[in-house]
């Protein structure tokens, strides 16, 4: 009995001894002095650089980036350089936190490096990443529609099976709403970070803004301050839309985010189609991709049907945007509208769900799943595979781009039946009309289909 008391007590000293990693604070708040939301991102060329940030607890005031090419052997100490991080405050609902950002630069293509980032006395486990190569060559890349509820629960397992399933994926691409109050951390954006752990300090993130990443969501023009402490991502977007509509140029292709919650404000509107246009006009690579958060059409049973962004259709006709990749609808859906050109996706990773609008353009639909989409990018082909988080191909199709730059698209045969079983709690969310013409609007789609096919 005394040697068992002994022991406790040794132990208890032990442990008052050691330095907490994680200590809590008075209010009963986890209290996260080391480095903890750690996630790469680009501010500048992909073959040449990396940013990262990061978030630490209130009395971690300074940060640091250490970084290294990469090596089998752990005994790389004489060769680490570090740089000093750029840190801002904010008190959120959750308390005041420190958020750090840091750019490597000057980085050499194609190369694997190794990091960490810290304050001197608490580091963040050492990370790999690797540089994008500059060459037009075969890639890919993942996207993500909406996480937003029940993120850490359930919407991880999109990220997590997405990223198993391909540990080879150059970036990650949000199309907005990845949490359900943007101006929160409480289950928002302390649950997101988390919910892709070591695969947001290894994989680069790219995201545009969803309505729910500002402070009033049904609002655009109040984008919420954590969007820019939590993201480093490139300033090269209109005035007044720094880091929230931007372009990333990865190998062969362009990537476009636009902000088009802001598209209500006729100024922002012009702005962004403008510069929009620009970029369309100057590249010379061979693939652009664009992510805004809102469909071009809706999806979703209980949206109001047509088109958006008229004057932006009709940009991407003009200019053969091959895929538009948005979100918001809660729903999968894939179509043309009106031209060849582009195919519009809408998809959603999280678990939250909405019963299907059966609309004209759509040429496949679904819902009641968690999806993660593929897209493979060579120079003359972009294959888009969605999947589900078993894996399962949800959706195959490839655009082939000729001698003559024309494109061709294809859809794979054999896919899976559509998911076009309600939602769960269907005939208490909607309508009374909008239940009763369910089995005869979706009768009508699968006739439609059946035609074209």
């Amino acid at each position: 009995m005394i040697k068992s008391i002994l022991q406790l007590v040794v132990a208890v000293v032990l442990l008052a001894s050691c330095k907490p990693s994680i200590p809590v604070s008075t209010d009963g708040a986890t209290n996260y002095q080391q480095p903890h939301h750690v996630k790469l991102s680009w501010i500048g060329a992909p073959e040449s650089s990396q940013a990262v940030t990061w978030r630490t607890s209130e009395g971690v005031i300074k940060g640091y980036l250490e970084y290294v090419k990469a090596t089998a052997s752990p005994f790389f100490q004489d060769d680490i350089i570090r740089i000093h991080a750029k840190s801002d405050t904010l008190t959120s609902d959750d308390g005041l936190w420190n958020y750090h950002s840091a750019n490597m630069e000057g980085l050499e293509s194609n190369t694997m490096y190794s990091y960490r980032v810290g304050d001197g006395t608490y580091w963040s486990a050492w990370s790999e990443f690797r540089t994008a190569t500059g060459k037009n060559e075969p890639f890919k890349f993942l996207y993500f529609g909406d996480v937003q509820r029940d993120i850490y629960s359930l919407g991880s397992r999109t990220i997590r099976q997405a990223v198993l399933a391909n540990p080879d994926a150059k970036f990650m691409l949000f199309g907005g709403d990845m949490v359900h109050r943007g101006g929160l951390n409480r289950e928002n954006w302390n649950e997101f970070f988390p919910s892709g752990g070591w695969a947001f300090e290894n994989i680069p993130t790219v995201a545009t803004p969803g309505n729910h990443e500002h402070l009033i969501a049904k609002s655009g023009d109040n984008i919420s301050p954590l969007w820019f402490l939590n993201f480093a991502f490139p300033n090269n977007g209109p005035e007044g839309h720094k880091e929230e509509t931007f372009y990333v140029d990865y190998n062969n292709i362009r990537v476009i985010s636009l902000n088009l919650c802001r598209y209500k404000f006729p100024e922002d509107r012009k702005e962004i189609y403008d510069w929009t246009e620009e970029r369309l006009k100057e590249f010379e690579g061979d693939w652009v991709f664009i992510t805004h958060h809102y469909g071009m059409e809706s999806s979703a049973r209980n949206r109001k049907p047509g088109v958006r962004f008229p004057e932006f259709k009709e940009l991407y006709e003009r200019y053969q945007v091959p895929i538009i990749l948005t979100g918001h609808e809660h729903v999968y859906a894939r179509g043309r509208m009106g031209a060849d050109y582009p195919v519009y996706v809408v998809s959603v990773a999280g678990p939250y769900q909405n019963a299907v609008q059966f609309g004209e353009w759509e040429e496949r639909i679904g819902t009641s799943l968690q999806l993660y989409q593929e897209i493979h990018v060579s120079p003359n082909t972009v294959h888009y595979v969605a999947k589900t988080v078993l894996g399962e191909v949800y959706d195959d199709f490839t655009i082939t781009k000729g001698e003559n730059k024309k494109l061709t698209f294809s859809v794979k045969k054999d896919l899976m039946p559509e998911s076009l079983i309600p939602t769960l709690n269907f005939k208490d969310r909607y309508d009374k009309e909008l239940v009763d013409s369910y089995e005869a609007d979706k009768q009508r789609y699968l006739q439609r289909k059946k035609r074209m096919n």
